[in-house]
């Protein structure tokens, strides 16, 4: 069985209004993310920030040597579930760090709509959408 893990309180809000009737109010800069942990098997659910490009949505983690989520998607990467403007789609996630292939075209993707990271202390998600 899935064990849920309960959402940061400061998380909640967010996550509540992103499911709801006013998700418009942020769901074109703001998706959420749900996978779960390769140890524990618990099911993580957080909003963040993103950029879509395609059949590819850029993430970014910044400070995150603060931050744990985004390890996840290290190598290889995993499998997750994304949920953009209330729909959900299949992906799988990637972490890149800067100097990794693929970093720079995730960068620019993710610059086009956001600012650019303030300091060297970061790592961009990249969703690559199955089945669209």
């Amino acid at each position: 069985m899935t064990t849920v893990e309960r959402p940061r309180r400061d998380n909640r809000p967010v996550l509540r209004l992103l499911a709801s009737p006013l998700h418009p109010l942020l769901s074109s800069r703001v998706c959420t993310l749900s996978y779960l942990g390769p140890r524990t098997g618990t099911r993580h659910v957080l909003p963040v920030e993103y950029a879509r490009d395609g059949d590819r949505i850029v993430v970014l983690a910044a400070d995150a040597s603060t931050k744990r989520w985004w390890r996840n998607f290290t190598g290889a990467g995993r499998t997750l579930t994304v949920t953009v403007r209330r729909h959900a789609h299949a992906a799988h996630a990637v972490a890149l760090s800067p100097g990794d292939p693929g970093y720079a075209d995730s960068l620019t993707a993710y610059q086009r709509r956001h600012r650019a990271p303030q300091n060297a202390d970061h790592r961009l998600v990249v969703l690559y959408l199955l089945g669209v």
